[in-house]
This record gives C-alpha cells, sequence and structure tokens, in this order.
C-alpha cells in the first residue's frame, strides 16, 4: 500500500526514539511518499509503523539525492548520495542487515 505524507500522523516513537507512523489511526506498513509541488521528494518503507528498509529522497528536479536503508532506527546495507546532475558523490556500505539479537 502507497501513502502519501500527508496521510500519515505520527503519535508515537518507537523503543529506539524513531518515529512511528499511523495511518487511520494503526501503525502503517507500506510505503509512504512525499510530493512538493507535484514532485517526489522522498518514499520511506515502513512495517508496524517504523521505517523498515529502503528511504529514498529525491532532488527537486526529480532525480535521486539519497538512498539509504534502515532497520531498528540503525543503518544497513549501502547508502549513496548524488549531486542534482546525476553523480554519484559518496557511498559507504553499513554491512549486513541489522539483527538485534545475533542468535536469531
Amino acid at each position: 500500500m502507497t501513502v502519501n505524507f500527508d496521510d500519515i500522523e505520527i503519535l508515537a516513537t518507537d523503543d529506539g526514539g524513531g518515529n512511528i507512523y499511523y495511518h487511520n489511526n494503526e501503525p502503517f506498513t507500506g510505503l509512504i511518499v512525499e510530493y512538493h509541488h507535484g514532485i517526489l521528494i522522498g518514499e520511506i518503507t515502513v512495517v508496524k509503523g517504523s521505517k523498515n528498509g529502503r528511504i529514498a529522497l529525491y532532488y527537486d528536479n526529480g532525480r535521486i539525492q539519497r538512498e539509504y536503508f534502515q532497520r531498528y532506527n540503525r543503518p544497513y546495507g549501502i547508502a549513496k548520495e548524488w549531486d542534482k546532475a546525476g553523480n554519484l558523490l559518496q557511498q559507504h556500505d553499513f554491512g549486513l542487515e541489522y539483527n538485534p539479537d545475533p542468535y536469531l
């Protein structure tokens, strides 16, 4: 399910201090998108109200600015940042997906 950020409420924070996103008074699972003057400027993947997966920010020209992955309020995987022309500025590998219990 995809929902516009304008239709999301932030009613609480999780144990790690991250926002919990609600839609229709329930913790949201799906993709939150945000537009500015009709141009996509952000995408957040959310599971049970918390950021869980890909997060992307876009320039006003429609090109991607940043892409990273987050779970349990921690980054994982490869984070990238581009300039407005689409040139890769930096990349950082945070390693494997964060697991709060290494015995699972």
